[in-house]
């Protein structure tokens, strides 16, 4: 990328100073009504002033480019699998692993799988393969009205079931809601003020 952005401010750059170029050609042409000695001296300032004009400006965008990103750190970036750079522009290296013992990173131990998490994958994976049988048809495809989400509610349903069944989670208590004609307590409440 920053050798593109090079390549596209030395177009620009050349662009630049071949117009400069075209600008005296037309100062030092007969179309210009000046004196011969003014239009050389006015050429020769010219050039000078344009030159300098040019060097400043695309020194300057030149340099802002390489701060963005420096032509050599961009290639470094790109080109090597070791050199990472973060969104907030911070540019680290990653140290290979070599194999030896001192330099291996710590594997993490896997989690260790208790007895009623055992119980509990038996449980759901039983129910899973109850409620995929009952919502597909024997070649495979799934019956009419049935999909992923309704064959996981299923299994969930008979698990959470199954669960309650041999005492490993309590049966939720029945939520109390108003009844016909009843009204919230918070509601009169806030009626009678």
């Amino acid at each position: 990328m920053a050798s593109k952005v090079d390549g596209l401010l030395k177009d620009l750059e050349k662009l630049a100073t071949d117009v400069a170029a075209l600008k005296r050609a037309v100062v030092a042409s007969p179309i210009v009504p000046l004196p011969k000695p003014i239009k050389s001296k006015l050429g020769v300032i010219q050039e000078v002033t344009d030159q300098a004009l040019i060097d400043a400006y695309f020194g300057t965008v030149q340099n802002v480019a390489d701060v963005v990103l420096p032509a050599a750190v961009a290639r470094e970036v790109i080109n090597n699998p070791n050199v990472l750079m973060d969104s907030n522009g911070a540019i680290s290296q990653i140290t290979p692993n070599t194999g030896s013992p001192g330099l291996q990173m710590p594997v993490k131990k896997p989690r260790k799988v208790t007895k009623k998490m055992r119980q509990q994958r038996k449980i759901q994976s039983k129910a899973f393969r109850n409620a995929n049988a009952k919502a597909r048809k024997k070649d495979g495809t799934l019956r009419a009205g049935y999909d992923q989400r309704r064959i996981a509610l299923m299994a969930q349903r008979e698990c959470t079931k199954e669960r309650q069944r041999l005492g490993l989670c309590d049966k939720p208590m029945k939520r109390k809601s108003t009844r016909k004609g009843q009204v919230r307590k918070t509601a009169r409440r806030a009626y009678e003020k």
